[in-house]
């Protein structure tokens, strides 16, 4: 059973203090993302998607409404319980599970596969990321699609980037801040600290810590990745810089995005 969203931070889920669904203009990133991810999930083989690392659930909730069968799966029980907290559309499922053991969790076979959001760099070893590889893989119909984006971590080390743009979230009732620092190691490891503020404008101070963590992540770049879906046993694979369907540009692209295709 998934945990309450609001029952607090879980000392064993890194992400149970994440709120994305506050701290993301939703409405907005699903209009600027809807034409490229349609166009995708169109080729699949019947009209069916599944989510990896769905948080809470934003997505998946958007390709129901287009009359989608979808499963959202997610290894945090904090996130799960945010995706399930208001009712769900037609169509839509959750479940818990892990990407490196899909099998354990994927009963089914799926036209196409997303892994929005930089979530494949939660895996950290290689054996990992061939795991996940394999278990999409597995999980698709022929035919079928994977489309994932990653930060563009080849320009993020490249040029020693130290944090991302700020996002600020003007609400009805508060202002947040979210900000996000960036420590790069050796190996292609970072120590990723999301940070939540409040802002109160007439407070003092006026800026007021609402959550903090230190989260570790793996800058997979395209050199690795590509090995991993090959050896899966995906054919063609596109990449590209955006959530529009730009170009990929390793020096000056913000985002990685891959779209693999299994035969």
């Amino acid at each position: 059973m998934s945990r309450p969203a609001d029952s607090g931070p879980d000392p064993h889920d890194p992400y149970s203090r994440l709120h994305y669904r506050r701290l993301i203009a939703w409405p907005e990133r699903i209009r600027r993302e809807d034409e490229f991810l349609e166009r995708i999930a169109a080729r699949g083989p019947e009209r069916s998607v599944l989510d990896l690392g769905c948080g809470p659930g934003e997505h998946a909730r958007h390709f129901a409404t287009r009359g989608y069968r979808v499963l959202g799966v997610d290894r945090s029980e904090a996130q799960l319980g945010a995706a399930t907290e208001a009712p769900l559309p037609e169509g839509v499922r959750f479940a818990l599970g892990d990407m490196t053991a899909l099998g354990r969790t994927v009963h089914e076979r799926f036209g196409t596969a997303i892994c929005l959001g930089n979530t494949l760099v939660h895996l950290h070893e290689g054996g990992d990321l061939r795991a996940a590889c394999h278990g999409v893989h597995d999980a698709l119909l022929p035919g079928g699609s994977w489309l994932t984006q990653i930060l563009n971590y080849e320009r993020i080390f490249s040029r020693r980037e130290r944090s991302l743009p700020v996002n600020v979230l003007e609400g009805e009732a508060e202002t947040l801040v979210f900000v996000r620092v960036l420590q790069l190691l050796d190996g292609g490891r970072v120590r990723f600290f999301p940070v939540t503020m409040r802002l109160r404008p007439d407070a003092d101070p006026p800026m007021e810590i609402v959550a903090s963590r230190r989260v570790e992540h793996r800058g997979w770049m395209r050199a690795e990745i590509e090995p991993a879906l090959r050896e899966a046993g995906f054919g063609a694979v596109e990449w590209y810089g955006d959530m529009q369907g730009g170009a990929f540009d390793a020096e000056r692209s913000n985002d990685l995005i891959f779209v693999a295709r299994r035969d």
